[in-house]
């Protein structure tokens, strides 16, 4: 199997393993308000700008991109 050039090592794990973790914790923060807001409002029956299963969507989406940062934080330490 080929080894994969530094520069593009570098392209795929851009700022290293501190700055993936970072943003794995940002949007782990972002998934966890957007579920919050979907639960009150279901428990208001309210509309909070979106429908709350709407608002459990997008923390889904929101989590499975902090487990993606997570993941490259965990190889780009690998590589390091």
């Amino acid at each position: 199997m080929a080894e994969i050039p530094k520069d593009l090592k570098r392209r795929m794990y851009r700022g290293g393993a501190k700055q993936q973790l970072w943003m794995c914790m940002a949007f782990t923060f972002v998934c966890w308000a957007c579920l919050i807001v979907g639960i009150v409002g279901d428990a208001i029956d309210e509309t909070l700008g979106l429908e709350p299963t709407s608002w459990f969507l997008i923390s889904l989406g929101f989590l499975l991109a902090a487990v993606w940062h997570y993941f490259k934080a965990y190889h780009a330490a690998k590589e390091e």
